[in-house]
């Protein structure tokens, strides 16, 4: 009767131990679970991916301010994930990612905005197998050929004024505005990609607006500013997103 006690709770012993490492896998699967608050998850490990709007920032590491490198979407900047999504101090699932062999961190964007998202593959084209060739019909020329009106394109540039597509202006020349998300790109002149500073809505980052809304080649409301004595141009928004806010 003892010996067949001490079998049985040497089996439970063994089963005990085989059921443990299932439970530490789901509490592992647990903590790298996106994090509330934040868009549902769309990139896994092994994927492609790349700035869903005008750029996203590379950081140093998860929850860090220090940015690597600005990737931008018309540059055609791609990077893969190679793990996440991971939950930081705010809303915001983390991905570790390669850039051309650099890697860092992004995230993912916030409420129902996506900062960057999976590179679909293009569908290939169903091949087509051609027909027999139609009998051509004889055409008739008329006797006095009238050439067709040619209208001049519209010349893109910048212009001043809001532009259509972007979000209601809501900054005012001498006031002051900050980021109205994690951070905001100081550029060098409208529609630029040359990046002058990286303001932090963490940090407390305000500027002055010294001049705007002047419209480019996109979609976007830019404005001229001053930080700190650095003259630059920030982007309003895009859509519905605002990027910067004026400061009640």
């Amino acid at each position: 009767m003892r010996r067949s006690a001490l079998w049985w709770l040497g089996a439970a012993l063994l089963l005990a131990l085989m059921i443990a490492p299932l439970f530490a896998v789901n509490l592992v699967s647990a903590a790298a679970l996106a994090c509330g608050g934040a868009p549902a998850p769309r990139l896994s490990p092994g994927m492609n991916a790349r700035p869903a709007q005008v750029y996203s920032s590379l950081r140093a590491g998860l929850d860090s301010n220090n940015v690597l490198k600005i990737l931008y979407r018309a540059n055609g900047d791609t990077f893969t994930v190679l793990e996440g999504p991971k939950c930081g101090t705010g809303p915001y699932n983390w991905y570790r990612v390669d850039h051309k062999g650099t890697t860092g961190w992004v995230t993912e964007g916030t409420g129902s905005t996506y900062w960057v998202e999976p590179v679909i593959p293009p569908t290939p084209a169903p091949t087509v197998t051609p027909g027999p060739s139609p009998t051509p019909r004889p055409t008739t020329i008329p006797s006095t050929v009238v050439p067709p009106t040619v209208v001049p394109p519209t010349t893109p540039g910048p212009h001043v004024g809001a532009c259509p597509g972007a979000p209601a202006p809501r900054l005012v020349i001498g006031k002051s505005a900050r980021p109205a998300q994690v951070f905001s790109s100081l550029r060098d002149k409208l529609d630029s990609n040359n990046v002058l500073k990286i303001l932090y809505r963490a940090n407390g980052d305000t500027f002055t607006v010294v001049n705007g809304p002047f419209c480019g080649t996109g979609p976007h409301n830019w404005w001229q500013v001053n930080y700190k004595g650095t003259v630059g141009w920030v982007t309003e928004g895009e859509g519905s997103t605002y990027w910067v806010e004026p400061i009640p």
